[in-house]
């Protein structure tokens, strides 16, 4: 089943990657924040389908400890100026905690809430902060805060 969606997935991405107004983020910065504190690395794809001025989302988050969290979500930018934007978002996915913190189930929730900055390439520079958390449905619930900071590509 693991599979299927990852093919599901990977189809669906690839039918998307150069559509206008596709977005590609990349991102660097801490995982469970204040505690552990491992160092995490994020993926993040905008697909260019507009839901109401909801964009749906995949990404990938994974921490030098091994841990990994796959997932599929929305974000809504909201335009400050011309040159800022603030995007909240929530997504669903699969974590594995690997060497890292256990959260109690491997369905986990992203809420993320991120400060864009356009640059004059039309790329941009943001600052993030997130939680991750199963929402009461495993045994335990302990959370997880992330901080990072982000480079985004347009298509």
């Amino acid at each position: 089943m693991k599979y299927f969606i990852c093919i599901l997935t990977a189809g669906l991405v690839s039918t998307q990657l150069h559509a206008e107004d596709a977005k590609l983020t990349m991102a660097l910065g801490s995982f469970d924040v204040g505690k552990s504190g491992a160092a995490m690395g994020q993926l993040e794809y905008r697909f260019s389908t507009d839901w109401s001025g909801f964009r749906p989302k995949l990404g990938l988050f994974f921490t030098i400890d091994s841990g990994a969290y796959l997932y599929a979500g929305v974000g809504h930018p909201f335009s400050i100026n011309e040159k800022w934007s603030l995007t909240p978002s929530l997504s669903a996915g699969y974590y594995n905690n690997g060497a890292d913190r256990d959260l109690g189930y491997d369905v986990e929730f992203y809420s993320q809430l991120r400060l864009d900055y356009k640059l004059a390439s039309n790329a941009r520079v943001g600052l993030g902060i997130g939680h991750i958390s199963n929402a009461g449905i495993g045994d335990k619930n302990p959370g997880a805060e992330t901080a990072y900071l982000s480079y985004r590509f347009d298509f």
